[in-house]
């Protein structure tokens, strides 16, 4: 296949950087410039993507630093060492799944990386062995915004910002200093722990403390000497590492609520056979929801998934459904059509899910206000007011 023909989409960049966790923890040495390289082109994958493309990279997203005069020689030399780049990874089952006792592959970056200095380019692409690693990730992967990460300049901040980042539902990682060492490709250097600190740790902790992971850590030792480092930052539930990639605003809402992906399936098939529709669904989150901000219910994911596979909740919303289109029917006449059920909520049940996913600290920091525009509104809902003076969150 002709490289253009795979050179669609190539300056499309996407707000989310996707890697498997065995690629965030896969053995291999970037310097700055080859890491903004990696970066630029994990951010040009697309979440549907079957393939790799071949990306078209603008010289100067690479060469922020450079003068012009000393651009042409630092492509040539950063491709050069660049597409030589190889990486020792953890071989996944036939199912993309990591094994407890892995084989590890070493796996070259790129499939090839050429300069078209006349048209300002770098022209690169993925090599294909590594597609379960980026491609159609469903589980098992983390997630990261690429704004946070194009705050780093050193290569070894990206690397620990991603190592991180993996844990972050959980606040804390301890790792090794050889493991560590190993990960970053410098188990050879830093014979005294204090370089390795300030040249590293310390250096990384200063770049991470302009992101969403600033952390400190603490250093265990074994003996004389420091054997673990203990990093410790700020849990953001909303970033776990093994959650899917939701496909529509409804399998979003699930996961958010916290069902299991396979479980998810079961509920689509649910839907698909016309057992429920839509509406049922967003329905009986709203009202576990309710319970759980009451204090009835304390695993809510376990609750929902019984309400909808068994249906017990089923004549409640017929009900509900009837009552609340009822009036509006007697009223609207040539008005606009009113809205389904499962394109609207009221107010009352957002608060609610809101309450209950900010004390389980599901959510970021914020009021119930900002939480209502970045979730709902964002998303194309808006606020209104019936005449019987019920307030609602509506789409459509």
């Amino acid at each position: 296949m002709k490289r253009d023909t795979l050179a669609k989409e190539h300056s499309t960049v996407h707000p989310l950087v996707v890697q498997h966790n065995a690629l965030i923890n896969a053995r291999f040495d970037l310097n700055s410039t080859e890491s903004r390289l990696f970066l630029a082109l994990l951010s040009r994958i697309g979440r549907d993507d079957t393939q790799f493309q071949v990306c078209q990279i603008p010289v100067r997203e690479l060469m922020v630093h450079s003068s012009s005069n000393s651009t042409y020689d630092l492509v040539r030399k950063t491709l050069k060492h660049f597409a030589s780049r190889t990486l020792v990874i953890e071989k996944l089952d036939t199912s993309a799944r990591r094994n407890s006792k892995p084989d590890f592959s070493i796996l070259p970056l790129l499939a090839f990386a050429e300069y078209k200095h006349r048209e300002g380019i770098v022209e690169a692409r993925f090599n294909d062995l590594l597609m379960p690693y980026l491609l159609q990730l469903r589980e098992n992967f983390t997630k990261a915004q690429l704004t946070e990460l194009l705050k780093l300049k050193s290569s070894n901040a990206y690397r620990i910002y991603l190592l991180l980042r993996e844990y972050a539902a959980f606040g804390k990682r301890v790792m090794t200093v050889a493991e560590l060492k190993s990960i970053l490709g410098v188990e050879e250097e830093y014979d005294r722990f204090t370089n390795f600190k300030i040249r590293i740790l310390d250096r990384a902790q200063s770049e991470l403390a302009q992101t969403d992971m600033a952390f400190t850590y603490e250093l265990e030792k074994q003996g004389r000497t420091i054997a673990r480092i203990c990093f410790l930052f700020k849990p953001t539930g909303s970033s776990l590492p093994v959650q899917p990639i939701p496909e529509s605003d409804l399998e979003a809402t699930l996961l958010e609520a916290g069902i299991a992906a396979k479980s998810i399936v079961e509920i689509k098939t649910q839907l698909e056979s016309g057992y429920y529709d839509e509406g049922y669904v967003y329905f009986v989150v709203a009202h576990v929801h309710r319970q759980a901000a009451a204090g009835k219910v304390k695993k809510v994911g376990g609750a929902i998934y019984k309400a909808l596979v068994e249906g017990y909740l089923l004549e409640d919303y017929r009900r509900q459904q009837v009552s609340k289109d009822k009036p509006r029917e007697l009223k609207r006449k040539l008005t606009t059509p009113v809205l389904p059920l499962q394109e609207r909520h009221t107010l009352t049940d957002v608060h609610a899910m809101y309450e209950t996913m900010r004390q389980r600290q599901l959510i970021p920091d914020e009021t119930f206000e900002e939480n209502l525009a970045r979730v709902w509104l964002s998303a194309g809902f808006r606020q209104e007011t019936d005449s019987q003076g019920m307030q609602w969150v509506t789409k459509g």
